[in-house]
């Protein structure tokens, strides 16, 4: 599974705020979902653009299923994390959807064979068969959503990075994230899912990073992270519905809807 290191990494924007102060973020995460959450300007998406190189540290050193992030090239490492951007329409210019979702795979060098298996692939898990050739800017915000997560796992990256993937998705579409995630990592996919959407963390990320003012407070299991609910309150957070439910029923801990049900079961057979 892919690996992604972060040790002792600082940075600061032009105004010269460090995101990551002294003594820098370290971090190290392995394989399946991860959910990047926190307030504003906790450092979320600084820390998943350090991952594909579209911003560079300080200091410190930024490591991607065994590639040093400092000696690539931006192209280079698109072919090793896949990034859809929170707002679509940063990332969609061509002309159709087939040509969008197509551009990642063509632009990497990839056999027409190997890309248009990729492109087959990423259009189906995606819901877009049969839009291949609607302009993409002729679609309402959810389906650019899919549109832009499509284009990021075209050239089938091992990382994954899926910034507020659930904004504008009704609830069959939200339930068609959770299965996609579910399904890149049982492909042996790490994925990180950006998002200020609790209950989507509880349903479909395994692992949740907690950051706060770039320094990191919970980096685990989802499950110990909402049980912790002063660390929750601190990064600005809500805990997911179905986890505060729960606790004012007085049924114990769970995370997502399967848990909570289990949980009014057993207390029904008492």
């Amino acid at each position: 599974m892919p690996e992604i290191s972060l040790d002792g990494v600082r940075f600061a924007y032009g105004a010269g705020v460090d995101v990551f102060p002294d003594p820098g973020l370290t971090l190290a995460l392995s394989g399946g979902a991860v959910a990047l959450v926190g307030e504003n300007g906790a450092g979320k998406t600084t820390l998943t653009k350090l991952l594909n190189g579209l911003l560079r540290p300080a200091a410190g050193r930024v490591t991607v299923a065994g590639a040093e992030v400092a000696k690539m090239s931006v192209a280079r490492m698109a072919r090793v994390v896949g990034y859809a951007f929170q707002n679509p329409d940063d990332q969609l210019f061509e002309r159709s959807v087939k040509a969008e979702v197509a551009f990642g795979p063509r632009a990497l060098g990839r056999k027409p064979e190997e890309g248009e298996r990729g492109v087959g692939l990423a259009l189906e898990a995606c819901g877009l068969a049969g839009k291949e050739d609607v302009h993409p800017h002729d679609l309402g915000l959810s389906e650019r959503k899919w549109v832009a997560i499509a284009s990021a796992l075209a050239a089938e990256p091992p990382v994954v990075v899926l910034d507020e993937p659930t904004l504008g998705q009704d609830y069959s579409s939200r339930q068609r994230l959770v299965a996609l995630v579910s399904s890149l990592v049982a492909a042996e996919s790490l994925v990180l899912v950006v998002t200020h959407d609790m209950d989507f963390v509880g349903e479909a990320c395994a692992t949740t990073v907690v950051l706060s003012q770039g320094r990191v407070l919970h980096a685990g299991p989802t499950r110990a992270a909402f049980e912790a609910e002063a660390t929750v309150r601190e990064a600005g957070l809500e805990l997911p519905h179905v986890t505060a439910l729960a606790r004012a029923a007085g049924l114990g801990p769970c995370v997502d809807e399967a848990g909570f049900l289990k949980l009014a079961r057993v207390r029904g057979r008492r």
